[in-house]
């Protein structure tokens, strides 16, 4: 499902098969009541399942291979082992007999065709952001019958929100900023440009008219000359990451690097369409306020 080149730790591999995406209606029966022996074929779910507490996660069957992988996942190791993870084959979820499983608009076309005719099937296609979290997260609410458990988590993300907005600089005093990811830039309607505009910055490629993730070399990015910039730390130290990227050729030079205003944050955090989000801005607005 996701390329596992660390060069493009957190754009190209999750959040480019993210953002965006819409899908089609789910096309299985509905399941009679709430999910009682649910699936979870996307990392998303695997988070917002465990998020949803105790009664939710003792009625899951069954997780997507990436629900341990740290790159990606924000509850790796914590799911038990007892928990199938799932591969490739479908014959191997149904043999688990789940009522509902969950998909992403992106997962495989050839397995949702294998299993949709056979057992309920809830395909989410919003992960462009904030509003994509709560709209998923109330879907999945609904489906395994943990409607109040999803609502205290949709006030939780809403106010720790508030509470990072409320310590932006003012509107007029907003740096600019980009996520590099040596090719690639999150624009519009992606979770960076919501997590960046709720930490108090300005992404420059959202500004510039760019929308979900895009290709830009490095030439624009030294035209465009962001006042910071956010590089995942990938599976290396984050300050490998940092000197990673004052090595290279022309971006050394600018002044978000030679006045210490990158901001290396480690995985999953970039790559979350979930409520990491929420962490990623913190991270970022932590820079800048030190900064200020």
């Amino acid at each position: 499902m996701i390329p596992a080149r660390s060069r493009r730790s957190f754009l190209v591999t999750l959040v480019f098969a993210l953002a965006g995406c819409r899908g089609s209606p789910d096309t299985a029966a509905k399941p009679r009541g709430p999910a009682k022996r649910v699936a979870s074929r996307t990392v998303f779910a695997d988070e917002v399942l465990w998020a949803l507490g105790d009664e939710v996660q003792g009625r899951v069957v069954g997780l997507s291979p990436m629900a341990d992988d740290p790159r990606y996942s924000t509850v790796a190791g914590r799911w038990p082992p007892s928990a199938p993870r799932l591969g490739r084959n479908p014959e191997e979820l149904l043999a688990l007999a789940p009522d509902l499983v969950i998909l992403a608009s992106f997962s495989a076309p050839e397995y949702r065709a294998a299993i949709e005719d056979k057992v309920p099937v809830l395909v989410l296609d919003d992960f462009s952001g904030f509003d994509g979290y709560l709209n998923n997260l109330e879907r999945i609410g609904e489906a395994t019958g943990a409607v109040d458990q999803a609502h205290a988590l949709r006030d939780r993300f809403n106010a720790r929100r508030a509470e990072l907005e409320a310590l932006r600089p003012p509107q007029g005093e907003r740096p600019s900023v980009i996520a590099w990811d040596y090719g690639y830039v999150p624009g519009a309607h992606t979770s960076f440009d919501d997590a960046a505009t709720t930490a108090g910055f300005v992404n420059l490629p959202a500004r510039e008219g760019l929308d979900g993730h895009q290709r830009l070399d490095a030439e624009q990015l030294v035209a465009w000359a962001p006042e910071w910039i956010v590089v995942g730390c990938g599976e290396q130290p984050c300050a490998k990451a940092i000197a990673k990227l004052a090595d290279e050729p022309g971006l050394g030079k600018l002044d978000a690097v030679t006045k210490g205003r990158v901001i290396a944050i480690e995985a999953p955090y970039l790559a979350t369409a979930s409520e990491g989000m929420l962490e990623l801005a913190a991270r970022m607005q932590a820079a800048l306020l030190e900064a200020r």
